[in-house]
């Protein structure tokens, strides 16, 4: 039986994961604290008096920034804060809340981005907008071997946080998860209903430990499956704890392998 094999979150758009063990989910919500702010790279569209989603392109991120896999970061839900590193040196740390904090952690970016930057930073949030690719609040979920398929087929080693989501499951075959779209899956005492798949972006390409793109997944996908996708989106329909080991039931009786 499919099992529930690791929860991430991604505190700040573009930046390093944050694994955790177990999670409370809220119905018609994201993970909590997922992209929960982003990074302006240079003044944008986001209205801080009017606050909501924004395209990507005008943030900090890896399909723009591959630098940005460089940085170590640790966030910690006590306080909001969020301590980066680049390359082993001594880290920074900020309240991702306190404006008054971020001036450390803008000058780490931009001695790591230089030109990349298209004028200030600001870090910014929207009150119950996650600053994700899509306006939806959705969740996202990879099927371990689906990423362990497209690294045999591309003789590339592949970490599956390369694609950033939120929930890894493991006991599946590869892409039947794509099988799964408009039915409820249950995990803990959560129910999540199958909605989309994810189209893939260069994000992918991103090597996590060099911050070097080393490889097209994009186009690694298209040539051997036909599609640029790799995941899918959910929407919480009921909310409840979830955890690492928890088993993955598809409609309530169990995934199909």
């Amino acid at each position: 039986m499919p099992q529930l094999t690791a929860i991430t979150r991604f505190p700040v758009k573009g930046l390093g994961p944050d694994r955790m063990d177990a999670v409370g989910l809220q119905a018609g919500k994201v993970l909590p604290d997922d992209r929960r702010w982003a990074i302006e790279n240079g003044p944008g569209p986001f209205d801080a008096d009017n606050p909501g989603h924004v395209k990507k392109k005008h943030f900090l991120m890896l399909a723009g920034q591959a630098e940005l896999a460089r940085l170590d970061c640790r966030y910690e839900d006590a306080g909001q804060r969020l301590s980066v590193a680049v390359d082993a040196r001594e880290a920074v740390t900020v309240d991702l809340e306190d404006a008054t904090t971020h001036a450390p952690l803008f000058d780490r970016l931009a001695g790591l981005l230089g030109d990349q930057l298209r004028g200030p930073m600001r870090i910014v949030s929207a009150p119950g907008q996650a600053m994700t690719d899509i306006p939806q609040p959705h969740i996202s979920l990879i099927n371990a071997a689906s990423v362990r398929d497209l690294a045999a087929r591309t003789g590339h080693e592949l970490d599956p946080v390369r694609f950033r989501g939120n929930l890894l499951i493991d006991g599946l075959d590869p892409w039947a998860e794509f099988d799964w779209i408009g039915r409820d899956i249950h995990i803990g005492d959560a129910v999540l209903r199958a909605r989309d798949p994810i189209g893939r972006c260069a994000a992918t390409s991103v090597n996590l430990d060099t911050g070097e793109r080393d490889i097209d997944l994009p186009k690694a996908l298209f040539e051997h499956y036909g599609h640029t996708r790799c995941g899918l989106y959910l929407s919480v329909e009921q909310g409840g704890r979830i955890a690492v080991g928890d088993p993955v039931l598809l409609d309530g009786t169990g995934a199909t392998a």
